[in-house]
C-alpha cells in the first residue's frame, strides 16, 4: 500500500511495485519500484531478481542509470571489451546512450534504473554513444559524507564523480538518529530501506508515515522532509536526490564550480 500524501512524501510497499517486466533471459524477476507508473519523472529504480545463470536483454537511454549490488556478484557487459565483476555493496553509473547489460552466474539482487525516467526502459533507447561508457564505486569508498543527513551518509556516486541526473547513496541511522528537516527545490528524492524500521516525516504537510525493509520512500521536489530511526533499530537505505542537489552540496562546503562534472543530458 502506499502511504503518504498524495503530492507529498509517499511510502510505496512491495505490494505496490509494478508488474514484472519481460526483460530477463534466464530466471529471476524485474519490477518497477519507483518510475513512471507513481508519476515519478526524475528518478527510477527497478527491482531486479536474477537466477543463476541469468542476464538483463541490453538496455540504453537518452540520460544516465545508476545501480547497486544488493547481494551476490554480477559481470556487467558494455562493447565489445571483457564484463566488470560488480560485487555486493558495488556501485554502477552508465553514462547516456550507452549500451548496457548485467549477468550472474550463481544468482543476485540488483537495484536501480535511469534517471530522469525512461518511458522505454527494457529496450534500447536512442542511437550508441562513442564517448559513453560505465564507473564503477563500492559503498565502503564514498567520495563524500554528510553529516546533517547523518554521521554515516556517504555519497558515493555523486556530482563530484561526473555523475550529474542518476547518483546513489548509502545512509546508516543508528537507532535514535535522525536527519535533520531539509528540502531538495529541484529534485525527486528516493530512499530504499535496505534494513531496519523507522519513520519517514513530511513536514510540508504534517504527515509521519512508518517504513520497513523493502520500502521506499519517494519525495517530490519542494517538500521539507527527515528520516527517523525512532523505533529501536539501525536503519540502512540506498538512493538519494535525482538531479544532484547542487544547493544542498554548497551548504556541506562543496566548492561545485571547481567541480569538473558538467551536465551530460541528450
Amino acid at each position: 500500500m502506499v502511504n503518504g500524501h498524495p503530492d507529498g512524501l509517499r511510502v510505496v510497499t512491495e505490494a505496490d511495485w509494478g508488474p514484472e517486466l519481460p526483460v530477463i533471459s534466464g530466471t529471476g524477476s524485474c519490477r518497477e519500484v519507483v518510475g513512471p507508473q507513481l508519476g515519478c519523472a526524475l528518478r527510477s529504480l527497478y527491482h531486479f531478481t536474477l537466477g543463476q545463470m541469468s542476464r538483463t536483454n541490453p538496455f540504453r537511454h537518452l540520460d544516465e542509470a545508476v545501480y547497486y549490488v544488493i547481494d551476490g556478484t554480477v559481470e556487467v557487459l558494455s562493447g565489445d571489451g571483457p564484463a566488470t565483476t560488480v560485487v555486493e555493496g558495488g556501485m554502477f553509473h552508465v553514462r547516456p546512450r550507452t549500451t548496457y547489460s548485467f549477468a550472474t552466474v550463481a544468482g543476485a539482487t540488483v537495484l536501480g534504473g535511469p534517471a530522469p525516467v525512461d518511458a522505454s526502459f527494457g529496450t534500447k533507447n536512442g542511437q550508441e554513444d562513442p564517448q559513453g561508457g560505465i564507473s564503477y564505486y563500492h559503498r565502503d569508498v564514498p567520495g563524500l559524507m554528510v553529516p546533517f543527513i547523518s554521521a554515516d551518509a556517504r555519497l558515493v556516486v555523486w556530482y563530484g564523480a561526473g555523475a550529474v541526473s542518476a547518483n546513489m547513496n548509502y545512509v546508516v541511522l543508528e537507532p535514535g538518529e535522525r536527519n535533520k528537516e531539509h528540502l531538495h527545490a529541484y529534485s525527486e528524492d528516493t530512499i530504499f530501506i535496505l534494513a531496519g524500521h523507522g519513520t519517514a516525516e513530511d513536514h510540508t504537510h504534517g504527515t509521519r508515515v512508518p517504513f520497513g525493509p523493502g520500502d521506499v520512500v519517494t519525495i517530490p521536489p519542494g517538500v521539507v522532509h527527515a528520516v527517523a530511526a525512532d523505533l529501536g533499530e539501525q536503519v540502512i537505505s540506498v538512493g538519494g536526490p535525482c538531479p544532484a542537489d547542487l544547493d544542498m552540496l554548497r551548504a556541506v562546503g562543496v566548492d561545485v564550480e571547481a567541480l569538473a562534472a558538467e551536465p551530460t543530458r541528450a
